[in-house]
């Protein structure tokens, strides 16, 4: 074993014993990490932490981790804690029963076999060391712990070990990422891989960085053949990782009720296309069941059976998916059962290195040579469209030949349209009577299908959240309209503002840009390290007639802005339509994509001219 525990007097720590350049930015300094890992048995897993952890300041807390997740398949063989003062003098001694022990609950879930042993301290003071260590057995080893050297944010790490033991017949592989620049090394032995890292200083958070895990030195581990609570499994690539979910976890769960198949085949009876019957599937599947987690069976990725989600109207995510799939196999639809890393940012999986992994499943139906991609927990999202949750990336699909590395749909910029249109009557005393439509589409449908769930009263709070800029206005009328066949998101309102425009002696000064300005401004960051990251591309048009009010002209009109950048572009005007009438249009386009570091004050330049141009006035001179 490379430890047992933590040795009492076995280190120095006194901050003073922290150089100064560890600290420069820090909230914490991880004096020292030492992981085993030993999967000698590939049956089973020991794992054991011992992890020493300086918390500078309150932001520090979250770093002392001093917990261990567990459940019925894995047993806490130690836990304990030591806590020392700024002099490294120690104060506290914490053994297993001073643990809290609770269900590591998720706030959805229906049932699940998760807990979590953790450290409730509340420091007295500042800085604070906690040495803390674990033993961990389980008998499942489909999940290596990876090697994450630096911890986060506003962390810097003194010293990190990791090594993990195997048996030379089941030799794990492993994929190093990000450790250039760093003093990291890998070694090999027939028996053991060891990971060791020195003196990584702080990596500065900074605004429009790429996500964290895409930055951050890792090594990643795998067997080929590995236990999942007891269930053997094996992977050594992607195919074949594929093959054995199908038969070991998907093979038998997708029974239905003969009465079930009977009526969804009845329902789908008249629809000509497998695309068509997928919809009606779809539609019965939201209007059915609803989503709740459950975290149990094979290490939580063995769905439950369809005819229990057929018979209880409820499941997760694994669940609800498979069973869809097997409505559709009943109606003669081929589908997919897709892992993938869910959320915004779109995290890939890696097309070279099969490993368990993903925390989220949808379904994937064939159609030509697409795939049109179901989210099949909700009971609002339109059929086809996932959003931001599983947009652009990389996804692991089951198919009948094996696994696939796949991805899911990547929405350009001028499909995620907003387009804004109106007409506005403008009085001598500078209100507004207001006729305004939004058309939301693609990603920036995402943004506002919602609405149509708020009630009246909390629909008048989103608009005067959202325009903010504009002092006391009333809504009229709203009228919401989600078309989920094409994906469109409509918003109809009328509007008064009884004071928009300010009086410069008898004339009005006017901004025409009223609902859509962009205000936000990057941070100003000097020598700054990491690309640009823009996860999301859009386009917004708007188009607004203003009639002027009686009495007032536009005597000339101003002059046009334009940019066009590799970021996106800007575009703003104002014409003169007749005596009486301006129209103000404005085009916004942002492109996603990753650029290098030094083009972020660029970046930041454009934003600061659309946020000027978007707030810019006209003079209306009394005549």
């Amino acid at each position: 074993m490379l430890f047992t525990g933590i040795m009492v007097g076995q280190s120095n720590y006194a901050i003073s014993s922290i150089p100064s350049k560890f600290l420069e930015g820090a909230n914490s300094v991880l004096v020292s990490k030492d992981v085993l890992v030993d999967v000698t048995d590939p049956t089973r897993m020991n794992y054991q932490v011992r992890r020493v952890v300086t918390v500078l300041n309150k932001k520090g807390d979250e770093y002392v981790n001093a917990s261990v997740n567990y459940d019925n398949d894995s047993k806490v063989r130690k836990i304990e804690a030591y806590v020392y003062d700024v002099a490294g003098n120690e104060i506290e001694h914490f053994k297993k029963n001073d643990f809290r022990d609770v269900a590591a609950s998720d706030g959805f879930s229906l049932y699940s076999d998760d807990r979590v042993l953790f450290l409730d301290y509340t420091p007295i003071s500042y800085p604070y060391t906690v040495a803390f260590s674990f033993e961990l057995e389980s008998r499942t080893t489909a999940f290596i712990p990876k090697w994450f050297p630096l911890e986060g944010t506003a962390s810097s790490t003194l010293e990190s070990t990791y090594v993990i033991q195997f048996s030379p017949v089941n030799k794990p592989r492993f994929k190093a990422e990000n450790l250039d620049g760093y003093d990291i090394s890998v070694t090999k032995t027939p028996t053991e891989i060891k990971c060791t890292a020195t003196n990584i200083p702080v990596m500065k958070y900074e605004e429009h960085s790429p996500p964290y895990f895409q930055r951050i030195p890792l090594v990643l581990f795998a067997l080929d053949r590995f236990y999942l609570k007891g269930v053997a499994g094996y992977g050594k690539d992607w195919n074949e990782f594929g093959r054995w979910m199908e038969r070991s976890l998907l093979g038998d769960v997708n029974d239905l009720p003969e009465a079930t198949v009977a009526q969804v085949r009845s329902l789908v009876s008249s629809e000509k296309t497998a695309l068509d019957k997928a919809r009606k599937i779809y539609e019965f599947v939201q209007n059915k069941v609803r989503y709740i987690s459950v975290q149990i069976g094979v290490g939580g990725w063995k769905p439950m059976l369809a005819s229990e989600v057929d018979k209880l109207s409820y499941g997760d995510c694994k669940a609800l998916t498979n069973y869809t799939k097997a409505l559709l196999d009943a109606v003669g639809v081929p589908s997919y059962y897709t892992v993938l890393y869910s959320g915004p940012n779109g995290r890939d999986f890696d097309e070279d290195f099969s490993v368990m992994q993903g925390d989220h499943v949808i379904l994937g139906i064939p159609n030509g040579d697409d795939i049109v991609w179901l989210e099949c927990t909700s009971q609002d999202v339109p059929f086809g469209f996932g959003g931001t949750h599983s947009d652009d990336r990389d996804v692991l699909v089951i198919t009948p030949e094996g696994g696939k590395i796949m991805h899911t749909k990547k929405y350009p910029f001028d499909e995620s349209l907003q387009h804004n249109t109106g007409s506005i009557q403008l009085d001598t005393e500078g209100g507004l009577k207001v006729q305004f439509q939004r058309k939301s589409m693609g990603l920036q449908y995402d943004n506002w299908y919602q609405l149509e769930k708020l009630d009246a009263k909390k629909l008048d709070q989103h608009y005067k959240e959202h325009w903010d800029h504009i002092n006391g206005f009333s809504i009229d009328s709203v009228a919401l309209q989600n078309d989920k066949k094409d994906i469109v998101f409509t918003e109809v309102l009328k509007l008064s503002i009884p004071k928009y425009s300010s009086s410069v002696g008898e004339d009005l000064l006017f901004t025409p840009n009223v609902f859509n300005q962009s205000q936000y401004i990057p941070p100003r960051i000097t020598d700054r390290k990491q690309p640009l990251f823009l996860p999301i591309g859009f386009k917004d048009v708007d188009e607004i007639d203003i009639e002027l009010p009686k009495g007032f002209v536009l005597e000339d009109l101003p002059e046009g802005f334009n940019e066009e950048t590799q970021f996106g572009s800007y575009s703003a005007h104002v014409e003169r339509v007749s005596a009486t009438k301006i129209r103000y249009t404005r085009t916004f386009i942002i492109k996603k994509g990753t650029f290098s570091a030094k083009e972020y004050t660029a970046y930041r330049n454009f934003r600061r001219n659309v946020a000027k141009w978007d707030k810019s006035k006209i003079l209306l001179k009394k005549v």
